[in-house]
């Protein structure tokens, strides 16, 4: 049962609907109730009005015959206004037809389970029947998750969340809008589309989702290299340390850890010192009673730090590795405090009982008053205070892709900390995922059937798919590769090399290069595929770390030619500061790896005491694995060997040396 159909039942069975029901509509005019009933929603979403007790105290000057009308009007009005419900569609191939058979304009909302606004255009606009009637009679409405299809949510990431999309009945877009839009103001949108669709005046949207691109860029790399660090550096807040202009995003981990990356290869101080700015960030958007990052936060001139209080695990992992890499760069204890206190958070709120991670935890708690609202909930300093007005509803679904930010942030906590009980979680995580999820094909699903989620109120249904997507593979083979470098064993290269080759076989274009957001379908003649800039620089990093680890020639060519076959310079530009992994990447392939060769027995305690302070030694380029005799000969007692493309350390056999011989690793392998 949805959200909003439980909500209507609860309206139905109120004492007040029962008692007052037979004076609601004499009273009021349908467009009053209306607006009341909207009026009062939003109050309440906002937490200001809560409960038949809070209102009444808050519109005590008004006669209490008057009031008691008022409030019999919203229970029966908004109980029998939602009996009717938008008839979503799926994305699927059915619904595209449907709209091109009966020339209905196409609808689609792409929004998640944690977001606020995304909540408030379910609940307000989208439940007001004027709207229902309209995209009813009008449209074909679809709705999305996000994070279920991730591959939908990519192709809408520009306009945020939720994304209103409005599309032609052949799926031409015509119009796209970020945010929610309240009742008042949808209206007229959906009448205006209605309209020119009627005179034959809509037109294509020149923002719409560009499709995978027709030829590969032939452009110097290095040149890329440097548009993207221009690119991102322009929208950089230097004092901040974020990419915003009064304050800091959730989603900014990339860009720190981006700014970190060339500090250290450019022994560059003050790209280093705005590299710590970005955890001092963090930092800011800790939760000081559960742990955990918020959303984000903002500041103003004379005003207090303002934060969006929803908190997310993708957050939380790129928290986790912004700490973690400030930790092992300075020492400084507050930021190994924050690593305790994401885990603190993730541990306690976000855990599932087989070691995966739930997704996201909503800003409102269930039993606000109209004295305390979301702001002054999250404002409580003990965990006595929160939970006696409940907890904010947590998103039970669990999504690969997420959980394997997640598993390699604790992947490098663990390198960063030396904390075993960090690379202990991050084993639990991985193994449950593997076992559960991993196809006889090799690829990984996005997310299973779950009791839990079943259970949950939500906004949009939990779409379980068999397809490959390609946000779970690159992500999910990068924190297997994670966890290889941090223990050596096997299985968990073995593993990631299963996912590059189902990878290949199930997503990419083997004629131009590059990979398909998700397996090519029916759709494909229809809504153009899409071959995302950011996943592709993630599948090219994936494979660049597999290709040293296993020496295997394919690897070692595709990274190039993945991003060749993406990074054509509209593509890149209509990024924006979203571009992180794609700098990334080619920070890497022009820095050039540095490889950590333990040649000798992992059972040999010399050989473990080697693979130990290599792993915790700090190079942001750094690949380290055991390795059999072969490439390097074989000694009397084991040997590490230190490699970029140019030249090989000398055997070093004492792990304290590694520092000394590391230093000469620092600069980039190639000239610019």
């Amino acid at each position: 049962m949805s959200r909003k159909t439980k909500a209507a039942r609860r309206r139905l069975n109120h004492p007040f609907f029962r008692c007052y029901s037979g004076v609601n509509f004499v009273v009021f005019p349908s467009p009053i109730f209306r607006a009341c009933r909207h009026s009062l929603g939003w109050a309440k979403r906002r937490g200001k009005v809560t409960g038949l007790n809070s209102l009444i105290n808050k519109l005590a000057p008004i006669s209490k015959s008057f009031l008691l009308a008022f409030v019999s009007t919203m229970s029966v009005g908004g109980a029998l206004a939602e009996q009717n419900e938008v008839e979503w569609r799926e994305w699927q191939p059915a619904a595209f037809v449907e709209a091109k058979r009966s020339g209905k304009l196409i609808f689609v909302d792409v929004g998640m389970e944690g977001c606020t606004a995304c909540r408030r255009m379910d609940e307000i606009t989208l439940t007001h029947p004027e709207v229902i009637e309209l995209l009813n009679a009008n449209f074909i409405p679809m709705q999305v998750d996000s994070e279920a299809r991730p591959d939908i949510g990519d192709r809408y990431s520009d306009w945020a969340w939720p994304a209103l999309i409005f599309m032609t009945p052949d799926a031409t877009q015509v119009l796209a809008l970020r945010g929610n839009r309240l009742p008042g103001n949808f209206v007229p949108i959906l009448e205006g589309l209605i309209k020119a669709l009627a005179d034959g005046t809509l037109s294509a949207d020149s923002s719409a989702p560009l499709a995978a691109p027709v030829a590969p860029i032939t452009t110097q790399l290095t040149l890329l290299r440097k548009q993207v660090r221009s690119q991102m550096d322009r929208r950089l807040n230097e004092t901040l340390g974020s990419w915003r202009a009064n304050g800091m995003g959730s989603t900014a981990g990339a860009r720190g850890l981006h700014l970190m990356y060339r500090a250290h290869m450019y022994d560059n101080g003050e790209l280093r010192r705005i590299g710590l700015q970005t955890a001092n960030g963090y930092l800011k958007l800790l939760d000081p009673v559960w742990g955990g990052v918020f959303q984000a936060y903002f500041v103003g001139s004379g005003r207090p730090l303002t934060v969006i209080p929803e908190k997310r695990i993708s957050g939380q992992a790129h928290g986790m590795m912004v700490f973690a890499e400030a930790y092992q760069l300075t020492g400084d204890v507050r930021y190994l405090n924050g690593i305790k206190k994401v885990d603190a958070y993730l541990q306690d709120w976000m855990a599932a009982p087989d070691g995966s991670y739930f997704t996201s935890q909503e800003d409102a708690a269930p039993n606000l008053t109209g004295r305390i609202g979301t702001k002054e909930y999250w404002a409580f300093r003990t965990d006595h205070e929160r939970r006696q007005f409940g907890i904010p509803p947590i998103d039970h679904a669990v999504y690969t892709d997420k959980n394997a930010e997640v598993i390699r942030a604790y992947v490098r906590a663990f390198e960063a900390t030396g904390d075993m009980n960090y690379l202990g979680v991050a084993r639990k995580a991985a193994t449950t995922l593997l076992t559960e999820r991993m196809t006889g094909d090799g690829w990984m699903l996005q997310a299973l059937e779950s009791n839990r989620v079943a259970a949950d109120r939500r906004m949009r249904k939990h779409l379980v798919q068999p397809r490959p997507y390609l946000s779970a593979q690159v992500w999910f083979g990068s924190a297997l590769l994670a966890l290889y470098g941090a223990t050596g064993d096997d299985h968990w290269l073995d593993d990631a090399e299963r996912i590059a080759r189902a990878m290949g076989t199930e997503l990419e274009d083997q004629r131009l290069g590059g990979f398909y957001a998700s397996k090519p379908d029916a759709l494909d003649s229809v809504v153009v595929p899409r071959k995302p800039v950011e996943l592709n620089a993630r599948a090219a990093h994936f494979l660049y770390d597999l290709g040293v680890y296993t020496k295997n020639a394919r690897y070692s060519s595709l990274p190039e030619r993945t991003i060749r076959a993406i990074a054509i310079p509209e593509a890149v530009r209509r990024e924006g500061k979203i571009i992180a992994e794609l700098g990334l990447v080619l920070e890497k392939m022009h820095g050039g790896y540095v490889e950590f060769s333990i040649v000798g027995e992992p059972r040999d305690e010399r050989a473990r005491r080697l693979f130990a302070r290599s792993r915790a030694s700090y190079h942001p380029r750094k690949l380290v694995h055991y390795e059999k005799p072969g490439r390097y000969p074989e000694r009397e007692q084991p040997a590490l060997y230190i490699c970029n493309v140019n030249f090989c350390t000398v055997p070093i056999y004492d792990p304290h040396e590694i520092t000394e011989h590391l230093e000469g690793f620092r600069a980039p392998a190639y000239s610019s």
